[in-house]
Parts: C-alpha cells; structure tokens; sequence
C-alpha cells in the first residue's frame, strides 16, 4: 500500500503523533454520550465490545493512519510531479488558452479560433473539445495570460491547495461537534472525497465553485447576504454546478442573496464580453456551435464515457441500442428524484411556518442535485462536502436524542458506502485500472461492465441523494417529536 522507505516512515510516525493528540471527546461531549439511549443498545454495545480488542483496535488504528499516510504522500508526489519542467497540465490549458485570447481581444468562444490558438499556445494539436464556459468565467481568469505557461500553473496549484484547506475549513465549522476526534474524523472523510484530489490533479474549477458554495452557505446561515450572493455570482462561472442554488434561494425567498448574486454573475458577464470582444448575440452563435461540436467528445458521452458520474448516463448505459428510451429513464429518474426533493422540501418549511433560515440537509440535496441532475464528472464529486458533513451530524443527533434503530442505521450506513464510491479506491484504483484494459474512446467497454463497475459512481450519486432524503425527512419527525415530548427518547 505505501512503500515504507526512510522518509514515508517519519510521515506514518507524524501523522501517528498528530491522529493521537487529536482523537479525543470534550467533556461535555462524553457526559452526553455517557447517556447515550442509542450507544446503550445491544447491537452498539456489541461494536464497541469488537472494536476495544487488542487487535481489531490496532488494526484500526493502522488502517486509519496509513490511509491518511498515502493521502498525503500522494498529494506530495503529485504536487512535485505537476512542478516538473514539462507537466501535462490538462484542464488547465484550455483556462490558459482562453485567458491567453481575452488578452488579444478574441474570442475563445470561437471554436475554430480557441482550436488554433491551442495549438499555437500548447503545441497539442487536432481536435480540441472548445471552451463551453460563460463570459463571466473570463474576469477570473484574466490574471493567467500574464505569466508564462508554468509559472500560471504554479499560481493555479497553490490556489487549489488554498481551497482545499478551505473546503476542510469549512466543513469543521458546519460539524456540530467541537471535539477534536470528530473534527479529525470529518476532516479525513472530506479529504478523501476523490474529486478534492483529482481536481488538484486535473486543475479543473471545480474545487472553486464548491468552496465558493460551502462559505456561501455560511455565509447565508448568518444572514450575511452580501458576500453570499457575491459568492454565489463567482460560482455561476461554472453553472452546471451552481446555477440550482439560485432557484433555491428563490424558493427560500433570500432575494436580496439572489439580486447580489444576479448582479455580480451580470457584471462579471458583460465585462468578459467587452474583454473578449464579443457582443451577446454572437457569444450565443458561437456558444451553440461550439456546444455542439463538444458532445462528440468521448469523454462526454453517455455511451462511452467513464468519467462522467451524474444520472444521465444511467438509461445511456443500460439502454445503448435505443436512445429514445434511454433518455426516457435517465429523465424518469431525474423527475422521480426532483418530485422527492419536492415534497422533503414541503415539509420542511410547512413544518417551520415558511421560515427563511438555512438548512444543511437542504444545501447537501441541492449540491447532490448539482451533479446528479446535470453533466457532471470525477472533479465535481467535491461537491460532495456538505453530505459528507450532514451524515456526521445526523449520526451525532442519533447518538445525542433517539434510540437505536436497525433501519435509520442501514440507511446511513448505505449513504456512507454510496460516499465511499466516490473516493480514489473505486474511481483509481478500481476504475482507471480496468478501463486500461479496453479502448475507451473507441466503445470498446463490455455492456456488463458499463452497467455495473463504471457506472457504479451514477448510481452513488443517486444512493448518497436518497439517503440524505429519507433521513432528513425522518429527522423532521424526530425533532417535532422531541419538540412536544422532550423527556422521551424516539425510535423510527
């Protein structure tokens, strides 16, 4: 698993150290769980009989460390693998590329002119997917084209790692527990949500948008709408991701978030046109032509593609020789899927008379939603910080408030195991291996395959959704419970 040579061995040793010191309850914490209705249940008193021998605990303890270990040389290793002379930059060339035009005063929504200039800038020639991002995306990246190819990718990594102490950040401050063993547990599980790392790798946006999402939720928590709706603006350079949060807001009735948001994605667009020299009309022409010419990609269609991992590709897949069913059951899917989310949210607000306040089982569905709904790929998958956060603190409410329940369990349990896909252990290890077997570009994946092992992120998406659902619409029933009966433990 990790190649125990002088230095990683000082590094299994450090993070040892640092697990130790941070793997403690406060003591309020333990007094709450000391009368713990559901820790005092046969099955749990079983687990934690289980896990205190000897050798299971060691064997824990090693498993978390060498986990955290190998998180962490790999983040090294491909930190010092991107700074050699001649990296292969991915998804950032064409962020260059497109800041590159803007300084020149053209119009990298142009495909034949973004598909020259790659070549020229990049010297990768051939067919190049264009540059499918808004105008308002421009402004942000304006400050690449002043600096030399490597030297832009070196501020761009350094900005991701910015981001993803961020997104660590920000999910400790949405834990609702101040002891250092759950923040440290919290921290490793957001970690190792795939997309953190293989946003670094690819140097995709979409670690930024999901950072820009996070503080913008705690941001709106605190009724602070300016700099949330600013946030929001940012984020709707990539609106795959962040464009289902305006409609939610407008749902909760945050105008004012919402009009500082529109203003800022409105100021931001216009000023990417007048950079670009475009006028709207004809960024709309080329942004058709070159949307067009984008799904011939492999790696965006639903057929072929295994990087993709929202539920469009599910009826694709399942389906390949009739594509009108196929989409008739990824959008059947999708509209079984939005018709829940709807009557969750029914409930919710008719059960707080309206209210405006935010919710982090709300934001966790939505950004669920953001990737489930719309085309999506591994890097988006970061988008998976609030769930990874809302499991902790639902578990945290169970053990604090209700009884035991084999079936809420299994529920969470089965998010946890959905999160789990969604880390390099499915996604490289599983896979990237296999997919070397076969030409994938060219189609070449057996059906069985495409159903099953590679389109085990889809379906993820789909479980990680609907276990958030079911669990925050039975915490609706535990809370009204406990609100009229609170000297009564509750059971589902």
């Amino acid at each position: 698993m990790i190649s125990f040579g002088f230095w990683n061995l000082i590094i299994v040793i450090l993070v040892a150290l640092v697990l130790k010191n941070n793997w403690r309850l406060e003591d309020d914490e333990k007094a709450a769980w000391e009368n713990s209705l559901f820790l005092k249940s046969s099955v749990i008193q079983w687990l934690i009989q289980f896990f205190r021998k000897p050798i299971v605990n060691f064997l824990i303890q090693t498993a978390i460390v060498l986990v955290v270990t190998r998180f962490l040389c790999y983040t090294g290793w491909l930190i010092y693998f991107l700074n050699q002379p001649d990296p292969p930059l991915w998804d950032f060339k064409w962020y260059y590329v497109a800041s590159k035009l803007a300084h020149q005063h053209l119009s990298p929504f142009n495909a034949e002119i973004f598909n020259q200039s790659f070549c020229t800038i990049t010297k990768v020639c051939g067919f190049i997917p264009p540059f499918v991002y808004p105008p308002n995306v421009i402004p942000l990246l304006w400050f690449l084209a002043y600096f030399s190819m490597n030297t832009a990718f070196k501020i761009w990594l350094v900005m991701h790692i910015l981001a993803i102490a961020l997104a660590l950040w920000g999910a400790n401050i949405l834990l609702e527990s101040k002891s250092q063993a759950l923040r440290t547990i919290c921290t490793i599980s957001v970690a190792l949500i795939y997309g953190v790392v293989r946003d670094l790798q690819v140097a995709n946006v979409a670690i930024f948008i999901a950072i820009l999402i996070l503080w913008m939720f705690i941001w709106a928590r605190k009724n602070q709408d300016i700099p949330a709706g600013v946030c929001l603006g940012i984020a709707l350079c990539k609106p795959t991701l962040a464009a289902l949060f305006v409609l939610y807001f407008l749902l909760k009735r945050r105008f004012s978030l919402v009009f500082v948001s529109i203003i800022t994605v409105t100021c931001l667009a216009f000023l990417g046109l007048a950079l670009t020299g475009n006028s709207l009309t004809q960024f709309v022409s080329d942004a058709f032509h070159g949307f067009s010419l984008w799904q011939n990609d492999p790696s965006v269609s639903p057929y072929i593609s295994i990087s993709r991992l929202d539920l469009m590709v599910v009826g694709p897949r399942l389906l390949p020789n009739n594509p009108f069913f196929a989409k008739l059951l990824s959008n059947l899917i999708v509209l079984i899927l939005l018709g829940l989310v709807g009557w969750y949210w029914y409930l919710q607000q008719s059960l707080t008379n309206w209210s405006k306040k935010m919710y982090l089982a709300e934001i966790a569905i939505v950004s669920c939603l953001s990737i489930g709904i719309t085309y999506s790929q591994e890097t988006s998958s970061v988008m998976l910080i609030p769930a990874v956060v809302f499991l902790l603190n639902d578990l945290l409410y169970q053990i604090r408030n209700c009884k035991f329940s084999r079936r809420r369990m299994s529920i969470w349990l089965a998010g946890v195991c959905c999160l789990a896909v969604q880390t390099a252990v499915i996604h490289g290890w599983l896979i990237h291996s296999l997919a070397k077997r076969w030409n994938v570009k060219a189609g070449e994946l057996p059906y069985i395959m495409k159903i099953t092992i590679f389109a085990l992120p889809s379906y993820a998406v789909l479980g990680i959704t609907l276990s958030i659902l079911v669990l925050a619409i039975s915490s609706l029933r535990q809370k009204q419970v406990i609100k009229f009966e609170p000297l009564k433990r509750i059971e589902i």
